[in-house]
């Protein structure tokens, strides 16, 4: 546990990582780790620690347990399964950063 500990204080978490990884869950729905770094083409491990500083900074959620249906986690690919992950979703914060980052980009 304390290797990813190490590990999450190196990533560089700056506006355009942030936009990345929020604008994938927009895109997608609800979602985990493992899916996030595939689309965003980072390690599982760093996106993990990622997404737990999001959801400390209340940018993203964590969807409760249960029955996942593909409506809700758009990459999935079967239509229910139990979810052995932690699924996260966006924060009514995490559209006001997105909505804010594209104001400023343009």
């Amino acid at each position: 546990m304390i290797m990813v500990y190490d590990l999450s204080k190196n990533v560089n978490l700056d506006d355009d990582l942030i936009f990345r990884i929020l604008n994938h869950f927009r895109r997608f729905g609800v979602d985990y780790a493992k899916s996030v770094g595939r689309d965003i083409e980072m390690n599982k491990r760093e996106v993990c620690m990622i997404l737990k500083k999001l959801y400390d900074m209340g940018y993203l959620e964590k969807r409760p347990s249960g029955m996942l249906k593909r409506s809700e986690a758009k990459l999935k690919k079967r239509v229910t399964t139990h979810p052995h992950h932690t699924y996260y979703h966006l924060t009514e914060k995490g559209y006001e950063f997105l909505k804010n980052y594209e104001k400023n980009k343009k």
